[in-house]
């Protein structure tokens, strides 16, 4: 009897063991946001919106925040007026380290480095990233670049289409 109940026990034992490793290797893949945003470059600078009507109502409570992809991050504001949402469109894009009207700087933008992977996190009531490198075209114009697969190095692709020389 004794044995049969260490058999079930060791078998209980291995399934939780074999659902607890599922379990984080379903988290571990996860991208970590709930939508993409989009970067453009304006005046030369990444631009940063996110896709979403005019009428969208967005809680109080919005953040953006540009980080080096496994470092430090290089510019965060915060909106939390609730006066204000987030642009929704290329015309109404967040320039890098630009101020908001209503917004507080959380961290003092950083100037961007060209061939360094960088993403930025839109967060109102859900996390909106886009992923870009700073880099220049064939005629050493600056553009709006892919990271390569392990978001080590950048690429010399183009993040929107509408950016190819």
């Amino acid at each position: 009897m004794t044995s049969n109940y260490l058999t079930h026990l060791g078998l209980s034992v291995s399934f939780l063991l074999a659902s607890l490793s599922l379990s984080s290797e379903s988290i571990a893949t996860s991208k970590g946001f709930d939508s993409s945003a989009r970067v453009v470059l304006k005046d030369n600078v990444p631009c940063f919106f996110v896709d979403r009507p005019d009428d969208t109502q967005l809680p109080v409570g919005q953040s953006l925040a540009v980080e080096i992809n496994r470092g430090p991050t290089a510019w965060n504001i915060y909106e939390n007026s609730g006066k204000e949402n987030f642009p929704n469109s290329a015309a109404r894009c967040v320039k890098y380290g630009a101020d908001w009207p209503t917004g507080k700087v959380v961290k003092a933008p950083q100037a961007l480095q060209y061939g360094v992977p960088y993403y930025a996190d839109i967060e109102t009531e859900y996390r909106f990233r886009v992923e870009f490198c700073l880099s220049h075209d064939v005629h050493g114009k600056p553009q709006l670049t892919q990271w390569t697969n392990d978001g080590k190095h950048c690429t010399d692709k183009p993040v929107n289409e509408t950016d190819s020389p």
